[in-house]
């Protein structure tokens, strides 16, 4: 019985086994794998793996050139019945980075059919720690050489991979990883080669191994660490043409045109120069991939008071329905106090000072009349016509250009229609609409609080709201502990197209702590909230 007892307790202890997946990594030829003292695996060549392979839980792995004596051996203490990734990295010889061995558990397959279970191994020996982005969004954060970063569950979609080094904002190297059809699957994508390779080393890029033992190197491709950028030219100066980061990107972009939407990296530097001339200034950009801007230049070249600057500003294009027209206004005109904006008699935006934008606001697609008051007043500075009723579902910067006050050479105060495609339009001057009666107004039919935009934001953000009749209005923001944050707005208000920003501090002036904040609006008998996050 003893005997028995004994047989069955061996039988045991010999089934003690762990599913491996071996990775070779190692920029060094065809390689054998021993499992104690005993070729198990040849000839698996560099950046191939093996499938599942059974190994006792207590096991030394040796690796060897195929056909030469074991270079390398590492004792593993694995848990029964579990499975891991085991992979070969490192320079034979090299004391910063030695040949090693670095395991792993792994996943066999994804939590749902919806999902792709994602690994990731820097194997780079000579790149600092790195930050990876999937499809411009934050996938895995400082990851340094030698290190797993796992198990993510992405959608399984197309997805472009850009590497780039710990903080920095602009890619190394960037590559297709095709993970639509891979719904339920799992896989490790690991960086393999050198970022500076000489002439005989393997250049960086990424792999993906599958648990069956497939390999596929990512097909390099652009970056996706891009937005799309609108550059208006609407400073009092000739012709310019815009660099990017040193290099002449669009030429000969006259005053008061714009372009169209056009890609920039968003770690960039924005310089402007007369044509065939130098630049004159430059301005450093940190934007939000695959987020859509307008950047308007504007002030005047050594003037301390209204200096040349480029302001950026978030950027819709398209409206919330085929009825409304996305409509961004800013104040472009240097000698121009604080203005209010009425539009067909009702007021559309008020207090918007030189250099800001507001916006956006969701306006009916129809004709209007625009009219331009310092704020407070009630006697237009100037009045233009808007058509807007064949533009439903469009979107549009409006800006004031000129001088309020100008010399014989200088532009006249106007306003400007740039849209998303690239194309202008100078507004038609028109008599004024603020003689008309309240029963001529163009009202909202019911009251809305719009999402503020741009939203996650930093520093500042625009609440819009409409009002479809006169009514005492209060706006408060709120922490999600309920407290009072800010009051925004506390006073009666006229029926119309309103908004108001915030800049992220509270009611002494005191900036307040990234985060989700709440935004409430009550105007007469309407009420509603909405959520908003603030990022630093």
């Amino acid at each position: 019985m003893k005997r028995i007892l004994l047989i069955l307790c061996s039988t045991f202890l010999v089934a003690q086994t762990a599913q491996v997946q071996i990775i070779h990594n190692s920029p060094y030829p065809v390689v054998d794998i021993y499992v104690d003292g005993t070729v198990a695996i040849e000839q698996v060549a560099y950046r191939a793996c093996t499938g599942l392979v059974d190994l006792p839980i207590n096991t030394t792995v040796g690796i060897a050139p195929t056909g030469g004596d074991v270079i390398a051996t590492f004792p593993f203490t694995l848990v029964a019945n579990e499975t891991y990734v085991v992979t070969a990295s490192g320079i034979l010889g090299n004391t910063d980075t030695p040949f090693d061995l670095k395991a792993s558990g792994l996943d066999a397959v994804a939590e749902n059919d919806q999902s792709f279970a994602l690994k990731v191994l820097h194997g780079v020996t000579d790149a600092p720690a790195v930050d990876i982005y999937a499809n411009g969004s934050l996938l895995v954060e400082n990851l340094s050489y030698g290190n797993y970063a796992g198990y993510l569950q992405v959608p399984a979609a197309d997805y472009t991979i850009d590497v780039t080094a710990h903080g920095a904002m602009t890619a190394v190297a960037s590559f297709t990883a095709p993970l639509a059809s891979q719904g339920g699957g799992s896989g490790v994508v690991y960086a393999s080669g050198f970022l500076a390779p000489t002439t005989t080393d393997s250049a960086f890029t990424l792999i993906l191994a599958t648990p069956s033992g497939g390999t596929v190197e990512l097909p390099a491709t652009e970056t996706a660490l891009i937005a799309q950028v609108q550059i208006i030219h609407n400073s009092p100066y000739p012709v310019v043409d815009i660099y990017v980061d040193g290099t002449v990107a669009i030429e000969q972009v006259a005053y008061r045109a714009c372009t169209g939407l056009v890609d920039l990296p968003i770690n960039t530097t924005v310089g402007i120069a007369p044509t065939g001339g130098d630049v004159i200034a430059t301005f450093p950009f940190t934007l939000v991939a695959n987020e859509t801007y307008v950047v308007t230049a504007s002030g005047i070249l050594g003037n301390t008071d209204t200096p040349f600057d480029l302001k950026a500003s978030g950027l819709d294009a398209v409206a919330e329905n085929d009825q409304s027209f996305a409509l961004k206004v800013l104040h472009g005109v240097t000698d121009a106090p604080a203005v209010d904006i009425y539009a067909n008699g009702s007021l559309l935006v008020e207090n918007l000072s030189y250099g800001n934008y507001a916006g956006y606001l969701q306006v009916p697609a129809a004709d209007y009349t625009i009219d331009v008051t310092a704020h407070g007043a009630m006697t237009a500075v100037a009045s233009f016509t808007a058509p807007l009723a064949s533009q439903g579902g469009g979107s549009g910067v409006v800006y004031a250009s000129g001088f309020l006050a100008p010399t014989t050479t200088d532009s006249a105060f106007t306003l400007i229609l740039a849209t998303p495609s690239g194309g202008t339009v100078e507004l038609p001057a028109t008599e004024t609409a603020l003689a008309v009666s309240k029963n001529g107004f163009v009202t909202p039919g019911e009251f809305s609080l719009n999402q503020n935009y741009p939203n996650p934001f930093n520093p500042s953000t625009q609440i819009s709201y409409n009002l479809p009749e006169d009514a005492m209005v209060t706006i408060n923001v709120y922490d999600l502990m309920g407290r009072s944050v800010r009051t925004l707005v506390s006073s009666n208000q006229i029926a119309g197209y309103r908004s108001v920003s915030w800049d992220a501090t509270n009611d002494v002036g005191e900036p307040v702590s990234a985060g989700m904040y709440v935004y409430a609006v009550q105007a007469g008998e309407y009420s509603q909230t909405k959520k908003m996050v603030l990022l630093k």
